[in-house]
């Protein structure tokens, strides 16, 4: 071949590669605006059912996935994780699509595909949860020590700096006490719910994620 001519043939695969990239960053991140637009949606009831801790932690994926991806520099190396990713999106949603084209004649199942990418965010959700939870001990450590030294100021010197003080890292600290186990259990419960194949919860997700798929992205629209 000509070396001209393998040149260009490069530069046409460098360009396809790009166009690739482009077209499923765009379709990914139409699919992370879609679950967004879920969560805000009926003044965020989503965030209160029991699947909400599972599709937080896919769409964070998602989201972790688009960010790291624009500074790979080997866009061959970025398409094919890019890829990977629209594959997982799509055996979480292929049977769901096949359902609803078939007027929903039949029982949903939940696949071996559908069960693996479950299974996947659910082992990140249940690393993510052990994570929060090494967090908030070290911040009750923080805090214990805080109110130890804010208290000894109180008592030496009771200013009203330092009384207000206290009273905020107290009143800082309840509130976070009282949401963080409610928060804690909520995850754990989704995290048990993988691992016993709740039927209801599973539905909810892949549901979640097909119509996630299938909403409009004023971002991605303008993009196009």
């Amino acid at each position: 071949m000509h070396s001209g001519t393998a040149l260009k043939t490069e530069v046409l695969r460098a360009a396809d590669v790009e166009d690739a990239f482009v077209a499923l960053h765009v379709k990914l991140h139409s699919t992370v605006a879609g679950l967004r637009e879920q969560f805000n949606n009926n003044n965020g009831e989503l965030r209160k059912a029991p699947v909400s801790p599972l599709l937080v932690e896919f769409q964070r994926g998602l989201e972790r996935l688009l960010s790291d991806t624009m500074y790979i520099k080997d866009q061959r190396v970025a398409l094919a994780e890019l890829r990977a990713a629209d594959a997982s999106v799509e055996r979480l949603i292929s049977p769901y699509k096949v359902w609803e084209a078939s007027h929903r004649s039949y029982k949903l199942s939940t696949d071996s595909g559908i069960l693996l990418e479950v299974a996947k965010t659910g082992a990140s959700l249940k690393t993510r949860l052990s994570q929060m939870k090494k967090a908030f001990e070290a911040k009750t450590r923080s805090h214990a020590k805080r109110l130890k030294t804010l208290r000894i100021l109180v008592s030496a010197s009771a200013t009203k700096s330092s009384k207000d003080a206290l009273q905020r890292e107290e009143k800082y600290f309840s509130k976070l006490s009282q949401r963080r186990p409610k928060q804690f259990a909520k995850i754990s419960s989704a995290v048990d719910a993988i691992g016993n194949k709740d039927p209801e919860l599973l539905f909810g997700f892949v549901r979640a994620v097909h119509d996630a798929t299938v909403s409009k992205d004023l971002h991605a629209m303008a993009m196009q």
